[in-house]
């Protein structure tokens, strides 16, 4: 009876310790004193569906083999060029894109920053002037001095006017539109001449966006107006600064 219940207690004793030995596996020998192993994620990735991005920066946008500055370069495309993304990630507070360049010529990845890169159609106007100027595809540029373009009157709607003078004193009062001035927002650069840009609050609704410049080697003076139509808000600057990243002036490079 004795021996029954020996053999009993045994047989407990190594099911709780097989049982300890599946919950608390011994530490592997190559493994790290504390018995964790340390997995270092990639950046993660996302599949994109939007649509595609165009090159704003005058210079031209840099198309890198993988998702950092210092990486090689596959690639320059040129201004309006149009980007098509496959997928997107986040690397410190930078986003990158995946994309392919118009035509399929370069593949690689491109900083998603709006003085470079633009989520919406845009074409390039030049002027009999020299000077040029990216806008949204949609609207109807009509050349001139002021040269003018205009959208629709809904959200992504608008106009701008572009005149130029020899003399600053001869270029439009703005507003052009009665209102009254909600801000000013600096600093602001126009093809490397620092500004700033006067937000009004128009008297019949909606926003008008001013920047006036003079550049220094051709002495010419610009006015870039822009005139926003929805009266909601404080008036989104976004496109008008994303457009005036995209001038470039004749003489001034």
């Amino acid at each position: 009876m004795t021996r029954i219940i020996r053999l009993a207690l045994c047989g407990a004793l190594g099911l709780l310790l097989l049982a300890a030995c599946i919950i608390n596996p011994s530490s592997n020998p190559g493994a790290a004193s504390s018995g964790r192993i340390v997995v270092t994620e990639p950046p993660p990735k996302t599949v994109v569906s939007t649509t595609a991005v165009w090159v704003v920066t005058p210079v031209g946008l840099n198309i890198h083999a993988s998702a950092d500055v210092n990486s090689s370069r596959v690639a320059t495309v040129a201004q309006g060029v149009r980007l098509d993304p496959s997928e997107k990630t986040t690397v410190g507070s930078d986003t990158w894109l995946h994309v392919k360049a118009e035509g399929g010529n370069a593949e690689g990845w491109v900083l998603d920053q709006p003085d470079l890169v633009i989520h919406r159609s845009v074409s390039q106007h030049v002027e009999e002037a020299g000077w040029s100027i990216l806008f949204p595809s949609e609207w109807s540029p009509v050349s001139g001095n002021p040269a003018t373009f205009t959208g629709s009157s809904g959200p992504a709607g608008g106009s701008m006017l572009i005149q130029t003078s020899e003399d600053p004193t001869k270029l439009m009062a703005t507003p052009i539109s009665p209102g009254k001035e909600v801000r000013q927002e600096s600093p602001i650069e126009v093809y490397g001449r620092t500004t700033y840009l006067t937000v009004y609050k128009t008297d019949a609704g909606g926003f008008e966006f001013d920047v006036k410049v003079q550049f220094p080697k051709t002495k010419v003076a610009y006015l870039f107006n822009f005139k926003q139509p929805t009266s909601t808000g404080n008036g989104d600057t976004t496109l008008f600064k994303q457009l005036l990243d995209s001038v470039i002036v004749p003489g001034e490079g």
